[in-house]
């Protein structure tokens, strides 16, 4: 016969384990204050921002035509980023109001394949419609 006595006290071993209380990890409590984000850290935009003032602050040239071109440039960048905050913000308006926002997305597909239909099924449509891109472009860029 099998002595039931081992398993009894490995019985008696795990019961004991179970009954006696565990220590409950605290969590620290976290600072109120954000810490100063290193260079690292930095959100993307920022980064990129501080890196075109870096260079345009190594910047010199004797020519004003280039400073020219680089005012526009960066006078183009914002206005295009308070553009793209308007638009979200409105695009965002209209979707907040129910059933316009669908309404609005089926009317934008329609339209889109009326467009197609009309100017990309044949092969002499698509040869107009990518000429006038292309003078469009050329207009725009100046080339």
């Amino acid at each position: 016969m099998v002595d039931p006595k081992p398993e009894l006290e490995l019985e008696i071993k795990e019961a004991e384990a179970l009954r006696e209380p565990t220590a409950i990890p605290v969590a620290e409590a976290a600072p109120l204050a954000t810490q100063a984000a290193s260079a690292a850290e930095v959100p993307l935009p920022l980064s990129l921002f501080k890196a075109l003032l870096s260079k345009l602050a190594a910047f010199q040239s004797g020519d004003r035509a280039d400073l020219v071109q680089v005012a526009k440039l960066l006078g183009l960048a914002l206005l295009a980023g308070i553009l793209l905050k308007l638009a979200g913000g409105t695009l965002e308006a209209i979707d907040s109001i129910p059933l316009l926002g669908g309404l609005l997305e089926l009317v934008g597909l329609v339209s889109a394949l009326s467009f197609l239909s009309r100017n990309a099924l044949k092969q002499q449509k698509r040869v107009e419609l990518l000429s006038r891109i292309q003078r469009l472009k050329e207009q725009v860029l100046g080339r």
